[in-house]
């Protein structure tokens, strides 16, 4: 049987992966494998999937890297979730640096960048002439990823990388020509992009985000419309504000932000919602954040962690946020979006520019924009072919 080995981080990356790799597993197409980078591997796990980490692939020639590897870690000011594996990780990812642009080279860009220093492509290639897949497949990560699917050119393996959003740093690489066989992406727009900056028509393809396909199961469809009969939302217009917090300053270019954006874009909503009797106000706090302030009044619910946030935006009409991905996601579920602008990640997040938002407005046209698109109705989401389906499609060709 053939083999495809996925290559993901955590978080939204293992995400994308895990029903991709579920399916070629259920379909019998080929032979999953997971390298499961740092906090990936629990989540892989979990899904009954074979992982593999660096760790696995440690020699006895590599006993200078681990040990530099153990005392990076020491630096890291906290315990590590597994502390094998990040040594393993640290210390080949640092060889590797190191052997690119030598020691002192590799010491000012670590402590300059941190882990986005790395690019160990000679650890990926070790990695994929044990594994010896038929195919690689990453997401839109940096390093470890990114050095999977150069490795992979390299060994003449053919690769796709499948996007999250919309590869707005990633197309630095993304949109070299060379990069990855074939790229799956989550729009027409993003397809556009990737063309502009230089992929082939048919190197690039929409596909949508596995990662997102739960939200628009059947169960959260009727799940969704059990809340606002329950609720007695049927003659309702319902507006889902995600909470988020706006820092002082960008984390990475130090543009200063203003950290009152978000409760005074939410106090326009507020104010907007309370002047109607047909509206209905959600607000979902993030894990772990402070509840916002809100007047006691049956329009203004709040609907929290424990609310499935799938069967929530199904039903909603319109989601209002900053930069949240809640947005997208609600967009995916057929809802409609404002976006508010003046955040300092608005750059990173231009929903509207890529056909996910219906209006971006400042925080001053906030009231106008939910007059234009409250009655709009829902975009249709049923019928649609699952992400998970069409990037298995891809992988087809190359299987």
């Amino acid at each position: 049987m053939k083999k495809v080995l996925f290559v993901a981080y955590g978080s939204g990356h293992i995400k994308m992966v895990v029903p991709l790799a579920q399916a070629l597993a259920a379909n019998g197409m080929a032979k999953p494998v997971v390298l499961a980078l740092t906090t990936a591997a629990p989540v892989a796990r979990a899904a009954g999937l074979e992982v593999l980490q660096f760790r696995d692939f440690v020699t006895e020639a590599d006993g200078a890297a681990l040990a530099l590897g153990l005392q990076m870690m020491q630096g890291l000011g906290g315990p590590a979730a597994d502390p094998q594996e990040t040594v393993a990780y640290l210390g080949l990812s640092m060889a590797d640096l190191i052997a690119d642009v030598g020691p002192e080279e590799a010491g000012l860009a670590y402590r300059q960048f941190g882990r986005q220093a790395f690019l160990p492509v000679r650890t990926l290639h070790r990695i994929l002439r044990q594994v010896a897949p038929d195919l690689v497949v990453c997401t839109n990560s940096p390093r470890a990823e990114r050095a999977a699917v150069l490795a992979a050119r390299q060994l003449g393996i053919p690769s796709i990388c499948v996007v999250d959003l919309f590869a707005i740093d990633e197309v630095k690489w993304i949109g070299a020509p060379d990069y990855a066989d074939q790229v799956c992406v989550l729009n027409e727009s993003v397809r556009q992009f990737l063309i502009a900056a230089g992929r082939s028509q048919d190197q690039v393809v929409v596909t949508g985000n596995p990662g997102f396909d739960a939200l628009n199961a059947p169960a959260a469809l009727a799940q969704g419309r059990q809340i606002r009969e329950q609720r007695g939302w049927l003659d309702r217009h319902v507006i889902l504000w995600p909470t988020q917090v706006e820092p002082a300053f960008h984390p990475f270019d130090g543009r200063p932000g203003d950290p009152t954006l978000p409760q005074r874009a939410l106090a326009a909503v507020m104010q907007w919602v309370l002047s109607r009797t047909d509206c209905v106000l959600c607000i979902r706090p993030r894990a772990g954040e402070d509840l916002p302030v809100f007047p006691a009044d049956p329009r203004i619910v709040l609907t929290g962690q424990d609310w499935p946030l799938a069967s929530l935006l199904h039903a909603t009409d319109l989601v209002v946020t900053l930069t949240s991905t809640v947005g997208l996601e609600g967009h995916l579920a057929g809802c409609r979006l404002i976006q508010v602008l003046g955040s300092v990640f608005d750059q990173a997040m231009p929903l509207a520019r890529y056909g996910i938002a219906d209006a971006a407005v400042p925080v001053a046209e906030i009231s106008q924009a939910l007059e234009r698109w409250i009655g709009a109705p829902r975009l249709a989401v049923q019928g649609q072919v699952p992400a998970t389906r069409q990037v298995l499609a891809v992988m087809g060709r190359f299987l």
